[in-house]
């Protein structure tokens, strides 16, 4: 309830009419890296010899992120509201790669050789994404929205960061630091998430050419976010390594701590 808010009323404080030319620009920088983000990291799973029910996992490791629950509150907390239309850039980008590929290569990577669904097309229809286009059509057509219904919606929208990092807590705490492992498998997931991608972000953005300072931090710091929670639960529908998707789950969380201070010292230095 809170996410849909929030991005609606982002939507139509921060972006005009005439911006919506640059913002589709914008997004080719994050589709870019995530294609060269899938193909390098096939390229890991192959050079490695990563078992299979481990594979669709690492590849939404290397390039999907986490961007509801800690990537929205990280950047309003690093950036301001005046990140929010890159954040959203980003954040749709995201979300397409994780329900399409991302869902597709978890499916078919079964053990037991048997198919499973592939894409998930109805999971594209999400009510954060719903928002994101709805707010697109109310700027785009200049549909008036009261003020009185903008400051509701505002109100309900800035739960968002707090509910985010108490699910953050809840979610560290459920999975327990003593089942951690730290295995081969999980330090090639962690060198993709944390270092890998983020560079080939940054490559991107230097051949690119982008001058915007709030546009490359943005999608620098979100290419560093830890993983989707939602990975054991795609493994498990695969029959695939649960324990392995919910270890990279954790370990990408707890360390961010360490990783988000040295990416952050990398922004400050550039």
């Amino acid at each position: 309830i809170a996410l849909p808010a929030s991005i609606f009323v982002s939507v139509l404080k921060f972006i005009t009419k005439e911006q919506l030319v640059s913002f589709f620009g914008a997004s080719l920088y994050p589709l870019i890296a995530v294609i060269l983000g899938y193909i390098v990291a096939w390229g890991a799973v192959i050079v490695f010899k990563v078992p299979v029910g481990r594979r669709g996992v690492m590849l939404n490791t290397f390039v999907n992120a986490n961007t509801v629950f800690m990537g929205l509150p990280l950047n309003l907390s690093l950036f301001g509201e005046e990140a929010m239309p890159y954040f959203l850039v980003y954040y749709v980008i995201n979300t397409l790669s994780i329900f399409t590929v991302g869902t597709y290569v978890v499916a078919i990577d079964r053990p037991d050789g048997t198919k499973n669904k592939g894409i998930e097309w109805k999971s594209l229809c999400s009510p954060p994404l719903i928002a994101f286009l709805g707010a697109l059509v109310v700027v785009a057509l200049g549909i008036p929205i009261p003020s009185f219904a903008q400051n509701s919606i505002s109100i309900v929208g800035s739960l968002v960061t707090p509910l985010s990092l108490m699910y953050i807590g809840i979610n560290l705490e459920q999975s327990g630091l003593g089942t951690l492992r730290i295995d081969r498998d999980t330090v090639i997931a962690l060198a993709g998430r944390f270092v890998i991608f983020p560079i080939i972000m940054v490559l991107v953005l230097l051949i690119g050419g982008a001058d915007n300072p709030l546009l490359k931090e943005t999608f620098i710091i979100q290419s560093t976010i830890p993983t989707l929670v939602i990975m054991p639960i795609l493994a498990a529908e695969a029959k695939g390594d649960v324990d392995f998707a919910t270890n990279v789950v954790t370990m990408t969380t707890i360390a961010y701590l360490a990783v988000l201070p040295l990416w952050s010292l990398f922004l400050f230095l550039i």
